[in-house]
């Protein structure tokens, strides 16, 4: 009797420690992952990003590629007396290669002397040198949404100097509605719950292409576990496009207007490492190779013109020099 009942005692244990590990096991697999603005804390990225494309019209085939060298610069200030954090946005540099059918250009801010090959393409120095003046001031309130913009007035002054196509080419790319968008997408990119592996989510990242067009992914996103980097062990995140639209500014003037796509997203993957403690993504990685067609519009005449996008873009987080 005594044996039979400490038998079913120690069964009692063996079953309550194992669903001790069990529960355990799970509340391990769940993370809460957010981002983290300390006062006066300053980040810098390096992205590096290749673009390869090939354009398909009338029994012609067009091709360019760009190689993109940017760094970037988040400094949080101090919070003020409303409760709004502000956080500057800087572009410290930037260099870009563009291969181009009957030319080349290479543009770089540490040498302002860009080089361009054919004249036809005199207008795209302008858009680089707009690029690389990037500065603003994106405002949070004390909810980490994004309340203002600020410092976006000195973009419409240098726009309204460019030629009137190249000013209607880039006027939504550095709009302060685009800036905004920017950087909630990229709040979003985390759960909006706890992060649990084979539970995935979806979010949607619109690029505004810079010619009347923005490109809108719907991706989804999964919790992989941990990766270790360096002396840190980071939350791993999995990314992957699910679907590309290509969607026109309706009130654009440019003479050449896509009508309508079918873009296909032939293949892709990407990887993002977080840093938990920190609050900040210390590295992100994607791929992805878009095909289909867009029919263009202009002058009452429809082109349909056959698309090969490639794109690869890399995200480091940079060492601070003191």
């Amino acid at each position: 009797m005594k044996d039979r009942s400490s038998r079913k005692t120690g069964l009692v244990c063996f079953g309550i420690t194992a669903l001790t590990m069990l529960f355990c096991k799970g509340v391990q697999a769940q993370v809460k992952l957010e981002y983290k603005f300390p006062e006066e804390k300053k980040l810098v990225y390096k992205t590096t990003s290749k673009l390869h494309q090939s354009l398909t019209f009338m029994g012609m085939e067009v091709e360019r590629s760009e190689d993109r060298f940017v760094i970037e610069s988040f400094t949080t200030g101090k919070r003020r007396g409303d409760s709004t954090l502000p956080i500057a946005k800087k572009v410290e540099s930037l260099r870009v290669e563009m291969a181009l059918p009957d030319g080349k250009l290479v543009y770089d801010t540490a040498d302002p002397k860009a080089t361009v090959d054919t004249p036809g393409h005199a207008f795209l120095r302008d858009m680089f040198k707009l690029a690389g003046d990037v500065a603003y001031t994106i405002v949070l309130d004390e909810h980490k949404k994004v309340k203002a913009v600020e410092g976006t007035e000195i973009f419409k002054e240098k726009i309204e100097k460019l030629d009137p196509t190249t000013r209607e080419s880039v006027r939504d790319v550095y709009a302060a509605e685009a800036f905004k968008r920017g950087f909630e997408e990229q709040l979003q990119i985390l759960p909006d719950v706890l992060a649990r592996p084979g539970e995935p989510w979806e979010r949607t990242q619109v690029i505004e292409t810079g010619d009347g067009q923005t490109l809108s992914f719907r991706k989804k996103y999964e919790y992989a576990g941990m990766e270790k980097r360096a002396d840190k062990t980071l939350d791993k995140l999995s990314c992957k496009v699910l679907e590309v639209k290509n969607n026109t500014n309706p009130n654009t003037n440019l003479p050449l207007k896509p009508t309508k796509s079918d873009l296909k997203v032939e293949s892709s993957d990407g990887k993002i490492l977080f840093d938990r403690e920190q609050g900040h993504v210390v590295s992100a990685s994607e791929r992805i190779r878009i095909k289909g067609n867009i029919t263009y519009s202009a002058g009452g005449m429809e082109v349909q013109t056959a698309v090969d996008l490639s794109i690869e873009t890399n995200v480091e987080l940079q060492p601070i020099s003191k």
